[in-house]
């Protein structure tokens, strides 16, 4: 169904169904899955999601999109929530709809380019609770997020996902397979999400914050970052020297495992 995008929601449809199977398939074959859908639009993920997946939830900010997916998408198992995605406590919402403690959860969302940091990051604020997210985003953007050190994009937001997550970059969407055409191509990311690093860091909203400070002048050396961090250059050095980080590198080049050191050693008494 050809509807009319808004432009003030950020609304680009997709319609290939080979594209849609490739997408829906990196949330895997387990069932018993709680997925919830960011933006379903008119439907063309929901439908498949719904088929396959013991329990479907879309949050829909377009409540013009009410009709065309209660149409579109006529499963027991399919609820929409016409919310502000931004506005949803992901907590409780997790919590009323899991059907059972050990059900897994999954995020999937062909995100609205204004919003992507703010969806990405209210993710990761609930990470524990969930299994996997599969994000459509601006391929720029993807690019940041899965970059590892000593690449060109590698910045906050790519140590923060690898805080949290096994991420990896699935593939590109050619710009021509929306309607309408955006000016630039997409990209499948996934986050495969685990404990691996966050369990060593008990306050993981003030480890976000540490890292944006860190990367405020990404040319700069982690010393000079850390200066403005602490606001006392002397006690950076002597941080930097017990996590045996060199004080000369920038944080391009500094890895997931040395910012958590540095972190620890400058906020120990808090953590």
């Amino acid at each position: 169904m050809k509807v009319e995008a808004k432009k003030k929601f950020g609304q680009n449809f997709i319609s290939d169904q080979n594209l849609i199977n490739k997408i829906v398939s990196i949330l895997g074959d387990d069932q018993d899955q709680l997925i919830i859908e960011i933006g379903p639009g008119t439907g063309a993920l929901t439908k498949l999601l719904a088929r396959k997946y013991n329990k479907v939830v879309a949050i829909e900010i377009d409540t013009d999109m009410e009709a065309i997916l209660k149409k579109e998408v006529q499963s027991d198992n399919f609820e929409l929530f016409l919310s502000d995605v931004l506005l949803v406590d992901f907590e409780k919402l997790i919590s009323e709809k899991r059907q059972h403690e050990n059900q897994k959860v999954s995020i999937i969302s062909n995100m609205p380019y204004y919003i992507t940091s703010e969806i990405l990051f209210r993710t990761l604020n609930v990470s524990d609770k969930l299994t996997k997210a599969v994000f459509m985003m601006q391929k720029e953007v993807a690019v940041r997020v899965c970059s590892n050190k000593g690449e060109n994009n590698y910045n906050n937001l790519s140590v923060a996902c690898e805080f949290f997550a096994d991420k990896k970059y699935e593939f590109t969407v050619p710009k021509h397979m929306f309607y309408p055409v955006p000016k630039v191509d997409s990209a499948i990311i996934s986050l495969t999400f685990n404990n691996k690093y966050t369990e060593q860091i008990k306050d993981k909203d003030k480890f976000l914050v540490f890292l944006r400070k860190i990367f405020n002048n990404r040319r700069k050396t982690i010393l000079n970052n850390l200066s403005n961090v602490t606001n006392d250059k002397p006690k950076a050095n002597e941080i930097l020297d017990s996590a045996g980080i060199d004080k000369s590198l920038r944080p391009e080049v500094i890895g997931l495992e040395d910012f958590i050191k540095i972190f620890l050693e400058t906020f120990q008494k808090d953590v």
